[in-house]
């Protein structure tokens, strides 16, 4: 008797002391940096400028986001034309609420292997703006 108590005793030892990491599975999905990466209109891709794919959103795990916009000169040049900071919330059911400047924004993400995108509506174009994980 007193072996299978010692046996049990060392077995829930064993089981509760192997816990596994769960920080890593209850991050949020849209945590990291991603990069602009394709841009369809009517199911048709558009052509995006190497300038264009340098559009990035840092989602940090606090909340926080940060995001840099570039835009070309009549030159051919890649210039910052806006880098802003601001916040994000993750409302559930992929939709993600996007504040700057006082202003928000929510939006429904889908999320394919490294990628997510959102899709939007103007008449009869549909417009799906796809961002790639760095």
């Amino acid at each position: 008797m007193r072996k299978l108590i010692l046996l049990f005793s060392i077995l829930t030892l064993v089981l509760t002391s192997c816990s596994s990491d769960d920080s890593s599975s209850s991050q949020d999905l849209i945590v990291g940096t991603w990069t602009y990466y394709k841009a369809f209109t009517n199911g048709i891709e558009e052509v995006l400028s190497d300038c264009e794919k340098q559009e990035t959103f840092v989602f940090s795990s606090n909340g926080v986001i940060d995001y840099t916009y570039y835009e070309e000169d009549g030159l051919g040049n890649c210039l910052l034309e806006e880098s802003i900071s601001g916040s994000w919330i993750n409302e559930g059911n992929n939709v993600y609420t996007l504040t700057f400047a006082g202003e928000s924004s929510s939006e429904t993400l889908t999320f394919e292997n490294n990628t997510f995108y959102y899709e939007e509506t103007s008449g009869t174009d549909v417009y799906k703006e796809v961002y790639i994980k760095n």
